[in-house]
C-alpha cells in the first residue's frame, strides 16, 4: 500500500509522532500563554478609577450682639451676648481761602431785536420782561409788552441779563450773531415749538465787566464747604486710628458703624469773617474744628464666636471649610440702640460652606466608597456617572477606565478605586 493510500487521520498521527516531544510542548506552553494573557488582560487587570468632588453646601449662622460701653451693663437684658463698644473721637481743624464770592455785574448788556413768530392759530400777548433763551443759555427780556395775532410776528426791543441761567456774567457774551432761534421757558414744550423768538440781526453792546461783593449766600457756601473739609479730615483721621489700633493688636480687627445715627459730628470755633459782609472782597479767610465721634466693634471676636457656632451645628459626616469664613462675609445690621449710644444692639450673618468627608479614613468615606462600587461594578461608563452624580454627596464626578479601550467599569468591586478629590 502506498502513501496516498494513507486515511487522512493517520497522516495526521503519523505528522505528530514524527515531531520531537519539545517541540510538542511548546506549542502547548504558548497556547497556554496567549490563553492566560487573554484572561488576565479581559478578567483581571481591568480597573476604574473614579474621582469624586465632595458636595459643598452653604450654611448660615444668625446671631444678636449688644455692644456695650463701659457703665452701661445695668441697662443690658441678662442673658445675652455681649461685647465691647469702643469709641473713636477725633479733633479736626481746618484753616483755608474762600474764593467763591458772589459778583456783581458793572459793565454793559447787549441789546438787540427780537422778532416774536407765532406759527400756531392761537393769539399771545407777551409782557415787559419776558424772558427769552437760547441754546447756549444767554437771556434777554424784551422791553416792551407785545401783542401776537395767529400766524403772526411782531418785532421788539430785547436786552440781556446780567446773568445767564447758569449764574454766569453775560456781558460781551449778549454780542450774539444773527439767525439765532430763542425759547421762552414759561410755555410748554408743544407751545415753544409754535413760538418762539429769532433775532434777525446781531446784538451789540455788551461789555463784560464785575466786581465781587461778599454776600450772605456767600458765608452760607463758606460754611457748608468748610464743614465739608473738616468731615472729610475727620474722616481721615477715624481711619488711621483704626488701622493704627488694628496694628498694635493683631488678634483684633476694628470696625466702624458707619450709619449717620450712631456718628457725632459737633463744630465749634468758625471764623466766616461776616466783619466784610457787603463789601468787595476777591477771597476770605476761613477756619474752624469739628468734634468726630465714631463707634467701632471688635469683628475678628464676632467671626470667631460664629465661626464656633457653625462648627457646633455640623453634622457627623461633614467638616466646615474655614476658609469660606471670613470678616467680608459677616454682614451687620443695627436694629436697636440707646439714645445716649452706651449700648448697641447687631444682627450679624456669617455664611460660610460646610462639606461631606468622603476620604478613605472617615466612618462614612468607608461606607460610600462601598456602596459606589456596589452600585457601578459592570455597569456601562455612562451609567455609572449618572448613578454617581445623583448620590446627595457627590458635586462633580470623572471616571478613568483601564485598559482605554473597554466600555465598561470591572466588575470585580476590588478593583474600583474611588478617589475623594
Amino acid at each position: 500500500m502506498t502513501e496516498s493510500d494513507v486515511p487522512p487521520q493517520k497522516s495526521v498521527l503519523r505528522s505528530l509522532k514524527r515531531l520531537p516531544l519539545p517541540r510538542i510542548r511548546i506549542f502547548f506552553l504558548c497556547g497556554f500563554s496567549v490563553l492566560l494573557f487573554l484572561f488576565v488582560m479581559l478578567h483581571l487587570l481591568p480597573s476604574a478609577q473614579i474621582r469624586i468632588w465632595p458636595r459643598e453646601d452653604t450654611i448660615s449662622q444668625t446671631a444678636n450682639i449688644f455692644l456695650v460701653s463701659s457703665g452701661a451693663l445695668a441697662t443690658i437684658p441678662p442673658r445675652v451676648r455681649m461685647m465691647q463698644l469702643t469709641p473713636i473721637v477725633v479733633t479736626a481743624d481746618r484753616a483755608m481761602t474762600f474764593d467763591q464770592i458772589s459778583k456783581k455785574f458793572i459793565g454793559e448788556s447787549a441789546v438787540l431785536d427780537m422778532t416774536v413768530i407765532n406759527t400756531s392759530l392761537e393769539e399771545y400777548a407777551l409782557r415787559k420782561g419776558t424772558r427769552f433763551v437760547n441754546q447756549a443759555g444767554t437771556v434777554f427780556r424784551i422791553q416792551d409788552p407785545v401783542f401776537i395775532s395767529a400766524t403772526g410776528e411782531v418785532t421788539v426791543r430785547a436786552q440781556a441779563d446780567d446773568l445767564d441761567i447758569y449764574k454766569e456774567i453775560i456781558g460781551d457774551r449778549g454780542n450774539v450773531p444773527a439767525g439765532l432761534k430763542w425759547e421762552m421757558y414759561g410755555l410748554s414744550a408743544e407751545e415753544r415749538k409754535l413760538v418762539y423768538g429769532e433775532n434777525r440781526v446781531a446784538g451789540t453792546g455788551g461789555i463784560t465787566a464785575y466786581t465781587t461783593i461778599l454776600q450772605e449766600e456767600d458765608l452760607e457756601g463758606a460754611k457748608r464747604l468748610l464743614e465739608q473739609e473738616l468731615l472729610a479730615t475727620a474722616k481721615q483721621l477715624v481711619e488711621e486710628e483704626r488701622l493704627l489700633r488694628n496694628t498694635n493688636s493683631p488678634e483684633k480687627f476694628y470696625d466702624i458703624l458707619y450709619y449717620p445715627e450712631l456718628t457725632r459730628a459737633e463744630f465749634s470755633d468758625f471764623q466766616l469773617q461776616r466783619q466784610f459782609l457787603g463789601e468787595e472782597v476777591r477771597s476770605i479767610p476761613i477756619k474752624g474744628e469739628m468734634t468726630y465721634t465714631v463707634y467701632t466693634y471688635d469683628a475678628q471676636e464676632i467671626l470667631d464666636l460664629l465661626t464656633e457656632e457653625l462648627r457646633s451645628h455640623i453634622q457627623p459626616g461633614k467638616e466646615l471649610l474655614t476658609e469660606t469664613l471670613s470678616l467680608e462675609r459677616l454682614v451687620v445690621h443695627v436694629i436697636d440702640y440707646e439714645d445716649d449710644l452706651s449700648w448697641i444692639k447687631l444682627t450679624v450673618d456669617l455664611s460660610g460652606k460646610e462639606r461631606y468627608v468622603l476620604d478613605s479614613f472617615s466612618p462614612l468615606g468607608v461606607r460610600f466608597g462601598k456602596r459606589v462600587r456596589g452600585e457601578v461594578a459592570g455597569l456601562l461608563k455612562d451609567d455609572a456617572l449618572r448613578i454617581i452624580g445623583n448620590m446627595p454627596e457627590v458635586k462633580k464626578t470623572e471616571i478613568s477606565l483601564w485598559p482605554p479601550w473597554t466600555a465598561s467599569i470591572s466588575a470585580i468591586p476590588s478593583h474600583i478605586s474611588v478617589v475623594p478629590q
